[in-house]
């Protein structure tokens, strides 16, 4: 019977030596992504890398690694601000787009106030379109002293 052979991370492959299965790297760096190691392994090192994996617990690790990739490609985009250039960049943003929502919270309180104003005017214009039964009466009590003369015809 054959024995299974244990395939090489990337980083036992990069450093060209066989990959045991105790490997720390092994999990968080498979030969099928080479290109994730690589990254790393330019800005950080591999002995950086293993120390800074060793000195953390396994549940740990997985997040170390993600963080150490984040960081290495953002190196690579921006060498002299990293990823802290990236927060610098998101935080703007954020200030900007705050800054636009509030002019538009402005905005839209004005418009609203506006819209009231036009309410008001309407509602109070309605009572001569759409006349209620209370002014019906008023205007029928009325309509008699709108026909008396305004002179004697007697003269």
């Amino acid at each position: 019977m054959a024995t299974k052979k244990n395939p090489r991370c990337a980083s036992c492959k990069w450093q060209r030596k066989k990959c045991s299965e105790s490997c720390i790297m092994s999990p968080h760096f498979p030969s099928t992504d080479p290109h994730k190691f690589e990254i790393v392994h330019r800005v950080f090192g591999t002995t950086h890398v293993l120390k800074t994996l060793q000195g953390l617990k396994e549940n740990e690790r997985a997040a170390a690694v993600n963080s150490m990739v984040y960081e290495a490609n953002a190196r690579i985009k921006d060498p002299v601000h990293g990823c802290a250039g990236a927060v610098d960049q998101l935080q703007k943003k954020i200030a900007e787009l705050e800054s636009q929502l509030s002019t538009k919270q402005e905005e839209l309180q004005r418009m609203r106030l506006i819209v009231g104003q036009i309410a008001s005017e309407l509602i109070a214009r309605s009572h001569f379109l759409y006349p209620t039964p209370e002014d019906d009466d008023m205007v029928l009590e009325d309509a008699d002293q709108l026909w008396e003369p305004l002179w004697d015809w007697k003269m």
